[in-house]
């Protein structure tokens, strides 16, 4: 019998998790070479409260950078 416990249910929601962070870090860094540095501050404050410690210290260096 397969039974598709919580721990299972719980790595994959935070894979997801990590997928769209990454994703959110890509488009800041479109919007960030489209010159709109108020949509990639928008993407990057998401990154800052879901990223891993890696994925916020590149959104925080992408925020320094647009000033």
């Amino acid at each position: 019998e397969f039974d598709a416990g919580e721990d299972d249910a719980e790595g994959f929601d935070s894979l997801l998790d990590s997928e769209s962070v990454a994703t959110k870090l890509d488009l800041a860094r479109a919007y960030i070479d489209m010159g709109d540095s108020e949509g990639a501050r928008e993407m990057l404050e998401e990154v800052l409260q879901e990223g891993d410690t890696q994925q916020q210290a590149d959104a925080q260096t992408l925020l320094d950078n647009i000033g």
